[in-house]
């Protein structure tokens, strides 16, 4: 019968088992005794360590002592972990051959292998009919077989056992035969004389595997033993972790870190029969390269796969760098390692963010798997045997390297202890497992790089030593083997795969996806990519990290509409401006408001003075203006041009306001909706929300109430004149129609709990969850409600890009209303939508404000002030100075 050592089997190895549970206890360790475990923890008996509930007496030792499965923990516990054949010591590790049970000799180290059984139940075994042989033991007589053949079902007969069952029987392939087993090698390895281990050929012959070690000053070249190829002179780095190579074209590739986002770049060399490093070149990615942590080139595409740990996020450039598309950016908390393995279609990576786990993917992202998520903490290097199909992973705080198969099975430790304190970078390359160990905790200022035997883990040697090591790789052909032909192959037009932008591998290399760069879509044809006529697709603000993200309002649809906007701190205010691309954003830690193309191009701050802690922010499309909340000392709400807005800012409301949150404005009808939080739910404590002209005058209460606390997101349909709202206290979204204050609640389900950001999208309700991260769509038809993302908390404002939603004119549309600056749109007379305007103009850093120009005809039941400005007339003598220059007091009517 012919297998892989895929195949592996548990019998007589120590392994790891499953633990299935969302929570994760790590060992806590501490100084004084006794320890004090929560309820969900075991206290080991040296009272120092406490591991979870669910390590004991699961046949595995946990504690540093062992406790955990002492025969007086677990006295129920007779789970024998031995080979074939062999019998487990009452209590401890130790297995010996029952052939010497009850043999007159101690073997087992309290002698429970002898004793007064052996002659008492010696008879039991002359009845007991085994086919082989048989010994006593205390639990009564046990059959066993000759070497190479196992106890059947019946426990009297043998059968034939399966070796290529067991890890580590064969470094390759392995055929069972009756009572033996063959070892053999897959194409471009040679069998060695102990006829189990496979050495891989080199190809040519004069091109031995070299270690290739990124460390913080440079990529260094050694042989698998440690002695430099002083050949291959390694090459200047900086701050480099991440590193792959292309065998087939002689290059290796590497993350060089500046000291800001821009000045990090993707570099790649020529290394010819490893002469030394040649042809350095840049390769301009178009996402930041700053928070990489690690890196993997597919070797038939050329792509470069990128695990970025503080935007958690995994993505994929083209060989070119010229399209990058995020492959997995959802339930990653803390994305570390990654491992391809192309020939497959698969992608392997560690996370230990909140369920530190090993995952896979196939290589467009598909299929997303979750391999382990038990006893695992700190899972960090990752690396594949390709031939046997099996995943290696170092966790940095539990110690040890494990060993589980593609499907997530068969696992297994290979090592663990101090030897291999804090692992970082790993890779496998015929019998053995290459490291960079840390040494930090010894306070060693080197890096080890480590190499141990994956079969046998007392076959360990330190290589060499290096200043902080990150990625190490093994150079040779073997590592990266060629296929006859790929999906992804250059069509006649010279595209890869025929797709117009990048092509993935699917779930294997005859398989692929097209994937289109951000603010395209995929065509019907599945190659072609095209831009939408209508730019639609939400936006988003988060921090833990911060960054402006764009999605599609449909779940799993990968389609990218815009460069994330990164390097944020707590982004939560933004909007957009159609015309002209920009999406305008509020970072409430840097203090700042500005702004970047949905392109990822002109990236500016274009306010930072005077900036506190800004809420909301929304977009004047007709004017080019900006409005802005401020819940600083002040309380403000203030406007700027979009361009030159240092040099334009004016306050327009201060005071009278708690906590000033989301705001939107109706450049069409001359009105701006803001909203105030209030922190007490007393009976005497209401939040609001309120609205004035949008030069900041004739401001009122527009809604208050006993069930409005904490009103969030904001959203106006302007066609329809609702203005919706969702309070994060009563934990409702709520609209009002504007011209009658009807009210109606339009949703409450559980999915509420702290909802943040609102907008709306025809009969589309889209909000987000501050708390936990959500995003979800309401049909307000069938009140359906559809998760669309789950992010790491917290999340903060959400819009629906869409330029229909600006559209419309007023007087400021037109010659900037004949404004020298800023032109602030009022309401007209009546019915009329705004159709006059109030100027600003900006003299020695004071604002000021130019008298309200009028249409030529004022029309019927209007107030004329004294300063030419134009009111209701039902607003005169109401208490309020709505004219400001308060001639409202006793004027005439207008004829």
């Amino acid at each position: 019968m012919l297998s892989s050592v895929t195949n592996m089997f548990a019998a007589g190895l120590l392994f790891l088992g499953f633990l299935h549970s969302s929570e994760v206890i790590v060992p806590g360790t501490a100084i004084g005794a006794p320890k004090t475990c929560s309820p969900k923890q075991f206290v080991c008996k040296d009272q120092v360590t406490c591991i979870s509930k669910g390590w004991r007496c699961d046949g595995e030792k946990d504690c540093p002592d062992g406790s955990d499965e002492s025969p007086d923990v677990c006295p129920h516990s007779r789970v024998s972990r031995c080979p074939p054949n062999e019998y487990q010591c009452l209590g401890t590790d130790l297995c010996i051959h029952m052939s010497k049970l009850c043999d007159g000799v101690h073997d087992c180290t309290d002698g429970w292998d002898e004793g007064p059984h052996c002659r008492e139940l010696a008879s039991n075994c002359t009845v007991f009919n085994c086919q082989y042989n048989c010994s006593p033991t205390l639990a009564g007589p046990m059959c066993y077989c000759k070497s190479a053949f196992k106890i059947g079902l019946d426990g009297k007969t043998c059968e034939d056992f399966d070796e290529c069952t067991v890890y580590g029987t064969c470094s390759q392939s392995c055929t069972n035969t009756e009572g033996s087993y063959t070892c053999s090698c897959v194409e471009g390895y040679l069998l060695q004389p102990d006829n189990r281990s496979c050495k891989a050929k080199n190809e040519p012959v004069d091109r031995p595997p070299v270690l290739l070690i990124a460390n913080s000053q440079n990529i260094q070249a050694t042989s698998l033993s440690g002695t430099p190829v002083h050949s291959l002179l390694s090459t200047s780095t900086k701050q480099t972790t991440a590193m792959d190579f292309l065998y087939a074209e002689e290059t290796v590739c590497w993350i060089h870190v500046g000291d800001t986002a821009p000045g990090t770049q993707l570099k790649c060399a020529k290394i010819p029969n490893l002469k030394g490093f040649t042809e350095e070149r840049t390769i301009n990615i178009s996402l930041s390269l700053h928070h990489v942590e690690q890196m993997a080139i597919d070797w038939l595409t050329g792509n470069f796969y990128f695990v970025d740990d503080v935007d958690d996020r995994i993505f994929v450039c083209d060989k070119d760098g010229g399209t990058c598309v995020t492959l997995l950016d959802q339930e990653l908390y803390n994305p570390k390692g990654i491992a391809l393995d192309p020939t497959m279609g698969k992608v392997f990576f560690t996370d230990y963010g909140q369920i530190p786990k090993v995952e896979r993917c196939d290589m467009d992202g598909q299929n997303r798997t979750k391999l382990v998520d038990s006893k695992i903490v700190f899972p960090h290097g990752i690396t594949l045997d390709l031939v046997n199909r099996l995943v290696y992973w170092a966790d940095a705080y539990l110690d040890y390297i494990e060993v589980v198969d593609y499907e997530g099975k068969n696992r297994h430790t290979i090592i663990q202890g101090l030897l291999i304190e804090h692992l970082y970078g790993l890779t496998v390359f015929e019998n053995y497992l290459y490291a960079t160990n840390s040494d930090n905790a010894n306070m060693q200022p080197k890096t080890s790089v480590i190499r141990v035997n994956r079969f046998n883990s007392s076959d360990y040697h330190v290589v060499t030593r290096v200043d902080k090591g990150g990625a190490l790789h093994v150079y040779h052909q073997r590592r990266q083997p060629p296929v006859r032909s790929h999906a992804c192959e250059p069509d006649q037009f010279g595209k890869a795969g025929g797709c117009s932008d990048i092509c993935l591998l699917g779930n294997n290399h005859k398989s692929r996806t097209c994937r289109c760069r951000s603010g395209f879509s995929l065509g019907s044809d599945h190659k072609s990519c095209k831009k939408p006529e209508h730019e639609l697709f939400l936006v988003y603000g988060k921090g833990r990290p911060g960054i402006i993200r764009g999605m599609d309002m449909n779940a799993k649809v990968p389609d990218e509409y815009m460069i994330p906007i990164e390097n944020l701190m707590n982004p939560r205010a933004l909007d957009f401006h159609a015309e002209t691309e920009f999406i305008y954003f509020a970072d409430a830690t840097s203090y700042l408001i500005g702004r970047q193309k949905i392109d990822g191009t002109e990236r500016d701050t274009i306010l930072k003075e005077g900036i506190h802690t800004v809420e909301g922010i929304a977009v004047d499309w007709l004017a080019n203006n900006l409005y802005w909340t401020d819940d600083g000392p002040k309380k403000t709400i203030s406007v700027a041009r979009l361009e030159k807005a240092s040099q334009t800012r004016k306050t327009l409301i201060e005071g009278k306001m708690t906590h000033p949150r989301a705001i939107v404005v109706d450049p069409v009808n001359g009105w701006m909706y803001w909203t105030d939080w209030e922190e007490d739910p007393s009976e005497s404590k209401r939040g609001k929300i309120e609205r004035a002209w949008m030069d900041g005058s004739n401001r009122n209460v527009f809604l208050t109430s006993k069930t409005i606390l904490w009103p969030n997101g904001l959203s106006l349909d302007i066609p329809q004149g609702i203005l919706y709202w969702v309070d994060a206290y009563y934990d409702r979204i709520e609209m009002v129609y504007i011209n009658s204050t009807e009210r109606k609640t339009v949703y409450e389900g559980q999915e509420l709990n702290h909802a943040f950001g609102l907008c709306h999208y025809k009969n589309f309700l889209f909000w987000n969850e501050y708390r936990s991260g959500s995003i979800y769509k309401l049909d307000q038809g069938d009140k359906t409600v559809t998760l669309l993302r789950n992010e790491r908390p917290p999340i903060f404002e959400i819009r629906m890009y869409d330029a229909q939603q600006q559209e419309g004119a007023n007087i400021c549309n037109v010659n900037n209303g004949g404004c020298s600056s800023l032109c602030l749109a009022i309401p007209g007379a009546g019915s009329v939508p705004a159709q006059r305007t109030s100027c600003w103009t900006q003299t020695q850093s004071t604002a000021k404000r130019t008298p309200p120009t009028s249409p030529p005809s004022v029309p019927a039941r209007e107030f004329a002030c004294k300063n030419n400005r134009c009111i209701q007339e039902r607003w005169k003598c109401d208490g309020d100075n709505d004219c400001l220059d308060n001639s409202d007091a006793g004027a005439r009517a207008l004829p």
